[in-house]
């Protein structure tokens, strides 16, 4: 088994529009060691009250990624790593933030952000998460949620890395396969994309880009990458969501 992925971050109208940078990151890798294959995928959310948000959404994705990794080039078995293996992942990676806000002589929560992540191997899976937006699997019976878009008492609040009680706000799953697809994605399309009344995921959205991706010839996925983010972009999606909006797509694709 192999996988093949996309991942891409657009700028909402709501950044675009007074000239700022967008506030999201996203780091996705496909892995092969020995005989073993191996799926990153992290993205985060940088809040959008703060001045710096993007930086630490950048830090905190790229921290958890290289740790991952490293941990995949030790040997480590994804099904051995445990809970408090993944929440001193998180808390390394918000260590840098905070490392970084000090030494720029800024407050850490100037970058705070969210934090979604997958790890997938031929035997084993996780998942975690901190704050809104979503973990999408699929398999033959279709289409469910990780974990459901944490908000807090009012409707635009979250949680951050960056929180003093994150630990208290992180959530974790395994998973003793792989599931067929999965998608990461952060709250500019949690609404678009999800059913809050029903608690559901619209199947509609996510079947023919997951078709789309097993079809694209290669694994570069340029010209499928190029039709999402224009898609992404259109004046009628904005007008429902004006926030950054980041995907990333992977499936699972049997080898011989």
């Amino acid at each position: 088994m192999t996988w093949k992925h996309l991942s891409l971050s657009v700028t909402g109208k709501s950044h675009s529009d007074r000239n700022e940078p967008g506030q999201d990151y996203c780091r996705a890798g496909s892995i092969r060691i020995s005989d073993r294959d191996f799926f990153i995928g992290i993205t985060a959310d940088g809040a959008g009250s703060t001045t710096n948000g993007g930086i630490g959404a950048e830090i905190a994705c790229e921290s958890m990624y290289s740790q991952i990794l490293s941990s995949i080039h030790e040997g480590k078995a994804i099904s051995s790593v445990t809970n408090d293996d993944i929440t001193e992942w998180i808390f390394t990676a918000r260590e840098i933030v905070v490392a970084h806000a000090k030494q720029n002589g800024q407050r850490v929560k100037d970058y705070a952000c969210t934090l979604i992540g997958v790890v997938m191997a031929i035997d084993n899976s996780l998942f975690f998460q901190i704050g809104d937006g979503c973990i999408v699997f699929g398999d033959k019976t279709g289409y469910s949620t990780v974990f459901w878009p944490e908000q807090g008492e009012y409707a635009n609040m979250t949680y951050f890395v960056t929180d003093d009680d994150f630990r208290e706000h992180i959530r974790i799953d395994h998973k003793e396969t792989p599931p067929d697809e999965v998608a990461l994605f952060t709250d500019g399309l949690q609404n678009l994309v999800l059913s809050f009344s029903s608690r559901t995921v619209h199947e509609g959205f996510f079947r023919p880009l997951f078709a789309a991706l097993r079809s694209e010839p290669g694994n570069e996925c340029q010209s499928l990458s190029a039709h999402l983010a224009a898609l992404l972009l259109r004046d009628d999606v904005n007008a429902r969501s004006d926030d950054d909006k980041t995907l990333i797509l992977a499936v699972n694709i049997p080898t011989s």
